[in-house]
């Protein structure tokens, strides 16, 4: 009588090996690389509180006065150069920035953006206030904007007006 236990290990043996199943297999490892990159621009970046800067003009029934309140945010730039900040027409309807627009559907109420506490200047597309001084790579440089709804004998439609302006931000 031949014993059957050697044969069945034989069996198994050829098994494993068909499905690639060997105690080599499971001893071998594998190796790889991990690429890591990071690439800086030379430029300028906003920080903000927020993940948005907000200007709010608060609550109101009318606009019998002028309503001014200010808003501001953080400006740092690689290399050490300055920068010079625009500010866009907004989205309200208003072709020019001297004709900024609040909206609530269709209704529609002037505002604008300063670039000082008096609001004489009005904050353009062309890069105002004037070039900032170069300071170090990475220092922030806090950006001020000052607003004004003015005063109207006009009584507005109740409603949430809002504007959105774009902010760029040029490293000279």
């Amino acid at each position: 009588m031949t014993p059957r236990f050697p044969i069945r290990i034989a069996c198994a043996a050829v098994l494993a090996a068909s499905f690639g199943l060997t105690g080599s297999a499971f001893a071998a490892s594998k190796t790889g690389t991990l690429n890591v990159k990071l690439t800086i621009v030379d430029g300028c970046s906003v920080f903000s509180n927020n993940t948005d800067i907000s200007l709010d003009f608060g609550t109101w029934t009318t606009l019998s006065q002028n309503i001014d309140e200010s808003a501001s945010f953080d400006v740092a730039c690689t290399g050490d150069k300055g920068f010079r900040v625009g500010l866009g027409n907004g989205s309200g309807g208003g072709t020019t920035v001297n004709d900024r627009k609040l909206t609530s559907g269709p209704n529609k109420i002037a505002y604008n953006l300063y670039t000082d506490a008096g609001r004489g200047t009005v904050w353009d597309l062309k890069d105002y206030p004037a070039t900032t001084p170069a300071t170090a790579p990475g220092v922030l440089t806090k950006v001020n904007i000052f607003g004004r709804v003015p005063a109207s004998k006009a009584i507005p439609v109740a409603g949430v007006y809002t504007d959105t302006v774009a902010i760029t931000v040029t490293a000279n």
